[in-house]
Protein backbone atom coordinates (compact mmCIF):
# COMPACT_ATOMS: atom_id res chain seq x y z
CA UNK A 1 0.00 0.00 0.00
CA UNK A 2 1.39 3.49 -0.31
CA UNK A 3 0.27 6.71 1.02
CA UNK A 4 0.51 10.00 0.18
CA UNK A 5 1.71 12.30 3.63
CA UNK A 6 0.19 15.62 3.23
CA UNK A 7 -3.65 16.12 4.07
CA UNK A 8 -3.65 12.21 3.72
CA UNK A 9 -2.02 11.25 7.45
CA UNK A 10 -1.11 14.64 8.40
CA UNK A 11 -3.05 17.81 8.82
CA UNK A 12 -0.37 19.77 6.11
CA UNK A 13 -2.94 22.13 5.71
CA UNK A 14 -3.34 23.56 9.24
CA UNK A 15 0.75 23.54 9.27
CA UNK A 16 0.52 25.67 6.77
CA UNK A 17 -1.92 28.51 8.03
CA UNK A 18 0.21 28.49 10.98
CA UNK A 19 3.16 29.29 9.00
CA UNK A 20 1.80 32.23 7.02
CA UNK A 21 0.36 33.78 9.70
CA UNK A 22 3.89 33.89 11.54
CA UNK A 23 5.45 35.06 8.17
CA UNK A 24 2.40 38.15 7.88
CA UNK A 25 3.81 39.83 10.78
CA UNK A 26 7.39 39.32 9.59
CA UNK A 27 7.09 40.36 6.16
CA UNK A 28 4.55 43.72 7.60
CA UNK A 29 7.22 44.46 9.68
CA UNK A 30 9.80 44.51 6.72
CA UNK A 31 7.30 46.98 4.92
CA UNK A 32 6.15 44.30 2.52
CA UNK A 33 2.19 43.95 1.86
CA UNK A 34 0.83 41.10 3.48
CA UNK A 35 -2.43 39.43 3.23
CA UNK A 36 -4.82 37.36 1.06
CA UNK A 37 -3.19 38.86 -2.16
CA UNK A 38 0.18 37.94 -1.19
CA UNK A 39 -0.32 34.66 -0.62
CA UNK A 40 -3.17 34.01 -3.51
CA UNK A 41 0.01 34.81 -5.69
CA UNK A 42 1.93 32.64 -3.58
CA UNK A 43 -0.14 29.66 -4.05
CA UNK A 44 -0.19 30.08 -7.68
CA UNK A 45 3.42 30.34 -8.23
CA UNK A 46 4.56 27.65 -5.33
CA UNK A 47 3.09 24.54 -7.62
CA UNK A 48 4.73 25.84 -10.68
CA UNK A 49 7.83 26.65 -8.54
CA UNK A 50 8.10 23.40 -7.83
CA UNK A 51 7.63 21.41 -11.03
CA UNK A 52 10.53 23.51 -12.42
CA UNK A 53 12.30 22.17 -9.12
CA UNK A 54 11.42 18.54 -9.84
CA UNK A 55 12.75 19.27 -13.43
CA UNK A 56 16.05 20.26 -12.48
CA UNK A 57 15.26 24.24 -13.81
CA UNK A 58 15.60 25.35 -10.39
CA UNK A 59 17.32 24.40 -7.54
CA UNK A 60 16.05 23.54 -4.05
CA UNK A 61 16.90 26.93 -2.12
CA UNK A 62 16.11 28.73 -5.16
CA UNK A 63 12.60 27.45 -5.57
CA UNK A 64 11.79 27.78 -1.87
CA UNK A 65 13.22 31.70 -2.28
CA UNK A 66 11.17 32.91 -5.40
CA UNK A 67 7.76 31.96 -3.98
CA UNK A 68 7.85 34.53 -1.47
CA UNK A 69 10.12 37.06 -3.35
CA UNK A 70 8.31 37.35 -6.99
CA UNK A 71 4.74 37.97 -4.81
CA UNK A 72 7.00 40.87 -2.61
CA UNK A 73 8.50 42.17 -5.66
CA UNK A 74 5.10 42.60 -7.37
CA UNK A 75 3.66 44.05 -4.71
CA UNK A 76 6.01 46.58 -4.86
CA UNK A 77 8.89 45.96 -2.24
CA UNK A 78 12.13 47.19 -4.03
CA UNK A 79 14.48 44.19 -4.94
CA UNK A 80 16.68 44.27 -1.90
CA UNK A 81 14.07 44.17 0.79
CA UNK A 82 12.00 41.61 -1.38
CA UNK A 83 15.04 39.48 -1.60
CA UNK A 84 15.93 40.16 2.33
CA UNK A 85 12.05 39.20 3.23
CA UNK A 86 11.93 36.02 1.19
CA UNK A 87 14.93 34.83 2.67
CA UNK A 88 13.32 35.05 6.44
CA UNK A 89 9.86 34.13 5.27
CA UNK A 90 11.32 30.65 3.67
CA UNK A 91 13.16 29.96 6.76
CA UNK A 92 9.73 30.38 8.89
CA UNK A 93 7.88 28.59 6.49
CA UNK A 94 10.38 25.68 6.04
CA UNK A 95 10.94 25.70 10.31
CA UNK A 96 7.10 25.41 11.23
CA UNK A 97 5.22 24.09 8.53
CA UNK A 98 7.32 21.12 8.41
CA UNK A 99 7.55 20.60 12.31
CA UNK A 100 4.49 22.48 13.90
CA UNK A 101 2.26 19.68 12.67
CA UNK A 102 -0.11 17.22 13.51
CA UNK A 103 -1.63 13.25 12.11
CA UNK A 104 -4.96 13.39 11.80
CA UNK A 105 -6.69 11.13 14.37
CA UNK A 106 -7.38 8.11 12.45
CA UNK A 107 -3.52 7.48 11.01
CA UNK A 108 -2.28 6.02 13.27
CA UNK A 109 -5.00 3.37 14.09
CA UNK A 110 -5.78 2.85 10.89
CA UNK A 111 -2.05 2.06 9.83
CA UNK A 112 -1.63 -0.08 12.57
CA UNK A 113 -4.47 -2.41 11.29
CA UNK A 114 -3.43 -2.42 7.50
CA UNK A 115 0.23 -3.90 9.31
CA UNK A 116 -1.21 -6.02 11.72
CA UNK A 117 -3.48 -7.79 8.53
CA UNK A 118 -0.22 -8.04 6.78
CA UNK A 119 0.23 -5.20 4.57
CA UNK A 120 3.49 -3.38 3.30
CA UNK A 121 3.28 0.32 4.01
CA UNK A 122 5.14 2.86 1.98
CA UNK A 123 4.79 6.76 1.75
CA UNK A 124 5.13 8.67 -1.42
CA UNK A 125 5.20 12.29 -0.77
CA UNK A 126 6.25 15.11 -2.83
CA UNK A 127 8.45 18.10 -1.90
CA UNK A 128 12.01 18.52 -1.27
CA UNK A 129 13.79 16.02 0.85
CA UNK A 130 14.78 17.60 3.55
CA UNK A 131 11.54 19.40 4.49
CA UNK A 132 9.72 16.00 3.57
CA UNK A 133 11.65 13.63 5.83
CA UNK A 134 12.01 16.00 8.60
CA UNK A 135 8.07 16.29 8.88
CA UNK A 136 8.33 12.47 9.52
CA UNK A 137 10.51 12.78 11.89
CA UNK A 138 8.60 15.56 13.90
CA UNK A 139 5.22 13.12 13.10
CA UNK A 140 6.99 10.24 14.40
CA UNK A 141 5.89 7.83 11.51
CA UNK A 142 8.75 5.89 10.65
CA UNK A 143 7.79 3.15 13.32
CA UNK A 144 4.23 2.65 11.09
CA UNK A 145 5.81 2.82 7.41
CA UNK A 146 7.84 -0.05 5.54
CA UNK A 147 9.59 2.53 2.91
CA UNK A 148 9.43 6.20 2.39
CA UNK A 149 9.51 7.78 -1.07
CA UNK A 150 10.22 11.47 -2.11
CA UNK A 151 10.07 13.31 -4.93
CA UNK A 152 13.01 15.10 -4.88
CA UNK A 153 14.83 11.82 -4.66
CA UNK A 154 12.84 9.95 -7.40
CA UNK A 155 13.60 13.06 -9.85
CA UNK A 156 10.07 12.73 -10.78
CA UNK A 157 6.40 13.91 -8.89
CA UNK A 158 2.82 12.63 -8.55
CA UNK A 159 1.11 12.71 -10.50
CA UNK A 160 3.51 11.44 -13.31
CA UNK A 161 3.72 7.77 -13.51
CA UNK A 162 7.52 8.15 -13.59
CA UNK A 163 6.80 8.55 -9.48
CA UNK A 164 4.64 5.68 -9.20
CA UNK A 165 6.80 3.76 -11.34
CA UNK A 166 9.90 4.35 -9.34
CA UNK A 167 8.05 3.01 -6.52
CA UNK A 168 7.39 -0.29 -7.77
CA UNK A 169 10.70 -0.92 -9.01
CA UNK A 170 12.20 0.05 -5.47
CA UNK A 171 9.61 -2.45 -3.63
CA UNK A 172 9.30 -5.00 -6.69
CA UNK A 173 5.92 -4.94 -6.99
CA UNK A 174 3.68 -4.51 -9.67
CA UNK A 175 0.73 -2.09 -10.13
CA UNK A 176 -1.99 -4.75 -9.67
CA UNK A 177 -0.21 -5.87 -5.93
CA UNK A 178 -0.57 -2.49 -5.23
CA UNK A 179 -3.11 0.52 -3.96
CA UNK A 180 -2.46 4.70 -3.22
CA UNK A 181 -4.41 6.08 -0.92
CA UNK A 182 -4.63 9.89 -0.88
CA UNK A 183 -6.74 13.10 -0.54
CA UNK A 184 -5.91 14.83 -4.04
CA UNK A 185 -8.34 13.43 -7.46
CA UNK A 186 -5.16 15.42 -9.22
CA UNK A 187 -2.16 14.41 -8.17
CA UNK A 188 -2.55 10.78 -6.08
CA UNK A 189 -5.85 9.62 -7.90
CA UNK A 190 -5.12 10.44 -11.48
CA UNK A 191 -1.44 9.41 -11.04
CA UNK A 192 -2.11 6.08 -10.01
CA UNK A 193 -4.38 5.70 -11.98
CA UNK A 194 -2.30 6.16 -15.15
CA UNK A 195 0.34 3.92 -13.76
CA UNK A 196 -2.27 1.37 -13.64
CA UNK A 197 -2.29 1.39 -9.92
CA UNK A 198 -5.71 0.71 -7.76
CA UNK A 199 -6.59 4.11 -6.19
CA UNK A 200 -8.63 5.27 -2.87
CA UNK A 201 -9.63 8.77 -2.55
CA UNK A 202 -9.85 10.02 0.50
CA UNK A 203 -11.86 12.56 0.86
CA UNK A 204 -12.62 14.27 4.40
CA UNK A 205 -14.85 17.09 3.19
CA UNK A 206 -17.52 14.97 1.05
CA UNK A 207 -16.52 17.71 -1.62
CA UNK A 208 -14.04 15.62 -3.96
CA UNK A 209 -15.47 12.90 -5.22
CA UNK A 210 -16.13 11.97 -8.49
CA UNK A 211 -17.85 9.24 -10.61
CA UNK A 212 -15.73 6.22 -10.81
CA UNK A 213 -13.79 7.36 -7.93
CA UNK A 214 -13.07 4.72 -5.37
CA UNK A 215 -13.96 6.99 -1.89
CA UNK A 216 -13.55 6.91 1.53
CA UNK A 217 -14.40 9.94 4.20
CA UNK A 218 -11.70 8.27 6.87
CA UNK A 219 -9.10 6.03 6.77
CA UNK A 220 -10.63 4.07 9.66
CA UNK A 221 -12.64 2.22 6.37
CA UNK A 222 -9.63 1.46 4.77
CA UNK A 223 -8.73 -1.50 6.56
CA UNK A 224 -12.63 -3.40 5.90
CA UNK A 225 -12.52 -2.05 2.67
CA UNK A 226 -9.50 -3.83 1.42
CA UNK A 227 -9.67 -6.58 3.37
CA UNK A 228 -10.16 -8.50 0.30
CA UNK A 229 -6.99 -7.42 -1.02
CA UNK A 230 -4.60 -7.97 1.77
Amino acid sequence: MIFDLDDTLCDYAAARRRAKGKIDVLLRERGVPAGPAYWARFDALDPVLFARFTAGELAREEYRRLRFEIPAAEAGADRATASAAAAQANAVYVASANTDIELFDDALPALGALRAAGAELSLLTNGPSDGQRAKIRALGLAPYVDHVFVSEELAAAKPSPAAFGAVLRALGRSARQSIMVGDSPATDIAGAHAAGIRAVLLDRTGRQSGPGVETIATLAELPRLLAPAL
